[in-house]
């Protein structure tokens, strides 16, 4: 549908109290893809009346909230620049701020239909950042808030808030936090409720270059075939490569616009399923597999790594490969700590033949995936992020790697900045847009949804696939 959105106000939010310029060194995690990642929450307001004067108070609060949470997230408020003595990203916190933007729209949301599924008009609702010469011109994070200019007009008096951070600033988990905290404080609540962020990767680099902590690492990322996330890629073609941080910034943006086979376009597809029948999965999979256990995770990504390999019709001797990251914070010895907002996340791999994936029963598959889990270890951590501090990196063809990520930790709909619960909550396109997000499904209770980018000719065999339960 076409969305019509006017700029009402553009500013620049700089905390409320400056700190200190200082430079955060990045790890090879946080340097892997510094590209901003965008996602909008919708707010269905219980009001049908006029834009009231509460109303606006509420917008200027979150505005003075969003200074005060600057203070102790003052990364967030800095800039990404490239080390010219290193050739590697680094954060320069330099209390530039972030790019706010209010703006409305006479259309209504159930205009819409369901908020969940990526539309293109969408990408009006989060601020565009113009082509910068330089990584260091733009903001590392920017938010939009779109506000009716008549409630009136609209049946539900909704609202959205497009939210995007650099994956190079926070992680999944960091960013969620950040957002909390900012909703806490436009509520009014005490700050002293709040968990007290630690920006500095100064502990983790330094875990990954203890002379005790693990073997010494090769100059290579190729040589490390003691690390499975790394090796497994070694048996499928590879599709992008660079030499330094400068070099795979841009290899990324070519690699986000190339088309699948063809030239058929990716198409962001939204796929549903109940709690009920995931239940229903794990009950089954316990049973049959004789597991100890199985969550929602397991059985989902299962799922969603048979649906898409089938949808793809790849050969049965093809070599195929699923990796997912793995929260590492309390699997680093000592524990790096949930205030920790850096990326701590290590991909965890499973490989295997596409004949195999397809034949055996899913509560093998969630073995395999479980047993994926138990690798991580403290020691695995640090070869993994030891290796992506080598000079050369690679990205390989997304025929054949599947990567899932879990976003069904975080809480969406509890982020209430005074104007009410989050209704829906849907992701725009990524870096590597072929990426599996499982989500809850915000619009129906219990429910989860399934965020994957496919080519336009597999859509169907793979929504088709999805919705076959019969296991």
């Amino acid at each position: 549908m076409e969305l019509i959105v006017s700029l009402k106000e553009t500013l620049t939010t700089r905390p409320c109290e400056l700190s200190k310029r200082q430079t955060i060194e990045l790890s090879g995690l946080d340097r892997i893809s510094p590209a901003i990642l965008y996602t909008i929450f919708f707010y269905k307001s219980q009001l049908s009346h006029e834009l009231s004067s509460s109303e606006v108070d509420v917008v200027e609060r979150a505005k003075r909230a969003l200074q005060k949470v600057l203070v102790s997230w003052f990364p967030a408020a800095g800039r990404l620049r490239i080390n010219e003595g290193t050739g590697k990203l680094e954060i320069d916190c330099n209390n530039e701020g972030v790019s706010m933007i209010i703006a409305e729209t006479d259309s209504k949301l159930k205009e819409l239909g369901r908020l969940h599924k990526y539309k293109p008009c969408y990408e009006k609702l989060v601020p565009q950042l113009p082509e910068a010469g330089d990584v260091s011109e733009n903001p590392v994070v920017v938010v939009q808030a779109d506000i009716p200019a008549h409630i009136t007009r609209f049946g539900c008096g909704g609202f959205s808030v497009g939210f995007g951070s650099s994956h190079a600033l926070f992680d999944g988990s960091g960013a969620f936090n950040f957002l909390a905290s900012w909703a806490h404080l436009s509520t009014g609540k005490d700050e002293s409720d709040l968990l007290v962020p630690n920006h500095s990767r100064d502990s983790f680099l330094h875990a990954i270059y203890s002379p005790n902590s693990s073997p010494g690492g090769a100059s290579s990322i190729y040589e490390q075939d003691h690390i499975a996330a790394i090796q497994d890629l070694y048996n499928i073609p590879m599709q992008a490569m660079a030499s330094n941080d400068r070099c795979w910034e841009t290899a990324l943006t070519k690699f986000s616009q190339i088309d699948p086979p063809g030239g058929l376009q990716l198409q962001l597809v939204s796929l549903c399923v109940g709690e009920e029948v995931v239940e229903a999965w794990k009950g089954l999979a316990v049973e049959q597999g004789k597991l100890s256990k199985c969550s929602s995770f397991d059985v989902l990504c299962a799922h969603i790594w048979k649906a898409r390999v089938k949808a793809l019709m790849l050969h049965p001797c093809t070599n195929i490969c699923l990796q997912f990251p793995v929260d590492c914070r309390s699997r680093m010895n000592p524990p790096l700590g949930k205030n920790f907002t850096g990326n701590a996340f290590v991909l965890a791999s499973v490989s295997c033949l596409v004949s195999d994936l397809l034949q055996e029963p899913l509560h093998n598959t969630i073995r395999r995936i479980q047993a994926a889990k138990d690798v991580v270890t403290d020691e695995y951590i640090k070869l993994y992020a030891k290796a992506l501090e080598s000079s050369d990196k690679f990205f390989p063809s997304m025929r054949e790697l599947t990567i899932v990520t879990d976003w069904l930790r975080f809480p969406f709909h509890a982020l209430d900045f005074g104007w009410g619960k989050v209704s829906s909550a849907a992701l725009l396109a990524t870096p590597v847009p072929e990426t599996a997000f499982l989500m809850l499904n915000l619009e129906e209770s219990g429910g989860f949804l399934v965020r994957i980018g496919i080519g336009g000719r597999h859509v169907q065999d793979l929504i088709t696939n999805f919705n076959n339960f019969n296991y």
